[in-house]
């Protein structure tokens, strides 16, 4: 009889644990929905002949410039431009989306409604084939914590809202309300 009280309790704690765990997943996914501006990177890169890291705040277009290092002679090394892509969280299709920055009112959606899921402090993407379209499956995923009210960090990313991104860098985005761009959404092009 004792053990089986020993098994109730385990049971009800283990349960406890779940639901506690399932609760947070839920508040993560419903914080994520709205749309995400890449300020900060950071990584790492290598294959036989280079290597390189970076860590720092990302350009008004999400771009970082990397320095490409020689591993047989460090003298020697190339420079390239990495972007970062802003992201949208739908609510209403519980999908997200990844949108190219690399010149603000000139470019287009580079991946669309695709699923995600947010389990153990963690996202999963979908993953896609070669013609971008949703394949079911998900990557191994990416630590996901947010770091105040608008900024997250996703990965080696951290990422602000759109919105408080966009106030304070008023000058950037005063061009584009000029051009008559509707500045409430991320002023790249439309997700439907």
């Amino acid at each position: 009889m004792q053990n089986m009280k020993h098994l109730s309790r385990l049971f009800l704690l283990l349960v406890t644990l779940l639901t506690c765990s399932a609760c947070a997943d839920f508040r993560q996914t419903r914080e994520l929905y709205d749309e995400w501006w890449p300020v900060h990177a950071s990584g790492t890169f290598e294959n036989d002949k280079f290597s390189a890291q970076w860590n720092g705040d990302l350009g008004i277009h999400g771009d970082i410039v990397i320095k490409y290092v020689s591993k047989n002679n460090p003298s020697l090394y190339y420079e390239g431009t990495k972007y970062y892509p802003a992201y949208q969280f739908s609510k209403k299709k519980k999908t997200f989306s990844t949108i190219s920055i690399e010149s603000l009112g000139d470019t287009h959606t580079l991946l669309k409604n695709l699923k995600f899921q947010v389990k153990g402090g963690m996202i999963y993407f979908e993953k896609t084939n070669d013609r971008g379209k949703g394949t079911g499956e998900f990557d191994e995923g990416q630590p996901l914590k947010f770091l105040d009210d608008n900024t997250v960090q996703i990965g080696d990313v951290k990422y602000q809202r759109y919105q408080y991104f966009k106030d304070q860098h008023p000058d950037v985005f005063k061009p584009l309300a000029e051009k008559g761009f509707d500045l409430d959404r991320i002023p790249i092009t439309r997700i439907d």
